[in-house]
């Protein structure tokens, strides 16, 4: 059961490294304004979110199972409480290595994915400014009744949908 618990760790880590370097990738792409490798991107790390689900679960049935076998083994605690309860040495400090890198490498996955978000929000932005500069869209220098700012709208395009 140790045994298998380290191998879905080892898959989790293996996972969580690809989503890493599509991040890196993904980066790349939205600071080129690459919209087609951007959409494949999104879609391989559709893919991978998912196998990590699955993986994820697979490691929750071990923990449960576990904590049929074992009396000190809780389905919610920690994992390094979880760990802490192999009696064999060897696999014990394998667990706890290959849990370390886990939390390393999901740092780092959730890192990337930060500062995307943050590109991803200045791009939309500067996307925002491009149309309303397109469209003559202006904020007054003074404020409506209700505190709220006045937006006034020229007519530079006749787009009818």
């Amino acid at each position: 059961m140790w045994q298998e618990l380290a191998q879905i760790i080892a898959t989790l880590i293996s996972k969580y490294q690809k989503l890493q370097k599509l991040g890196e990738d993904k980066r790349t792409a939205l600071a080129a304004v690459d919209l087609k490798e951007l959409e494949k991107i999104v879609l391989q790390e559709e893919a991978i979110i998912e196998q990590i689900n699955n993986a994820e679960k697979k490691r929750q049935d071990v923990i449960n199972q576990l904590a049929k076998q074992y009396v000190k083994i809780q389905p919610d605690m920690a994992m390094r409480g979880v760990w802490e309860q192999c009696t064999d040495g060897q696999m014990r400090d394998v667990l706890r290595r290959t849990h370390k890198t886990l939390e390393d490498v999901v740092k780092k996955v959730q890192a990337i994915q930060e500062n995307n978000e943050i590109m991803i929000s200045a791009a939309l932005n500067v996307i925002n400014f491009k149309l309303n500069q397109l469209g003559g869209t202006t904020v007054e220098p003074s404020y409506g009744q209700s505190g709220q700012e006045k937006i006034s709208h020229e007519k530079n395009l006749d787009l009818e949908v």
